[in-house]
C-alpha cells in the first residue's frame, strides 16, 4: 500500500509539472518569441591587465644646466618636498636619468616616463618680515603708547 501512495504522490508531482509547462507554451498573455530557449552564455576569459609602468607623477623636471660638457638635470619630489640635481646614467632613490634633449627641453626617465621642463608661475611669492612698518613716523618726546590714534574718539564725559 505504501508503494502505491508514493507512486501516486510522484505521478501527481509530475502532471503538475507537465502541465505548468504546457500553460507556459499556451499563456496567451506572453510575447511572441518569448518561449524560444535562450542561447547558453559564452564567457570570455578576462584579458590580461597590462603590466603597469612604474611612474611616480609627484616628479617634477625643473630645471637643466650644462658645465664642462656635462648636462645637470633639476627634478623635485613633491611628496618629499625636495629637489636634486642628476647627470645622465646617476641613479637616486630609484630615479635614473636615461636621456635629455636640450632643444626640446625634455628627459626620459628609466621605464619610460618622460618630463618636459615645467614653465614657471611667474607670480612673487610673499616673503614675511621681522618687523612691521608703521605708516607714520613716531613723535619724538613722547612714548609710542601717549601718542594719539586719529581712528579712536576721545572718551566722552558722564
Amino acid at each position: 500500500m505504501r508503494f502505491g501512495c508514493n507512486f501516486g504522490i510522484i505521478g501527481l508531482v509530475f502532471i503538475i509539472l507537465l502541465s505548468n509547462s504546457v500553460i507556459a507554451a499556451n499563456n496567451p498573455f506572453l510575447k511572441p518569441g518569448s518561449n524560444a530557449p535562450r542561447p547558453p552564455v559564452i564567457q570570455r576569459p578576462a584579458p590580461q591587465p597590462p603590466k603597469p609602468i612604474p611612474r611616480n607623477p609627484n616628479i617634477e623636471f625643473r630645471g637643466y644646466y650644462e658645465f664642462e660638457g656635462v648636462w645637470r638635470v633639476a627634478l623635485f619630489d613633491k611628496v618629499k618636498n625636495q629637489g636634486f640635481w642628476l647627470v645622465e646614467g646617476e641613479v637616486l632613490e630609484g630615479i635614473e636619468v636615461e636621456s635629455f634633449n636640450p632643444d626640446t627641453e625634455i628627459i626620459k626617465l628609466k621605464g619610460g616616463m618622460t618630463l618636459s621642463l615645467k614653465d614657471s608661475d611667474k607670480t612673487v611669492l610673499p616673503v614675511p618680515s621681522g618687523q612691521v612698518k608703521s605708516s607714520k613716523p613716531p613723535i619724538p618726546g613722547k612714548p609710542a603708547s601717549q601718542v594719539k590714534k586719529a581712528n579712536i574718539p576721545p572718551p566722552r564725559r558722564r
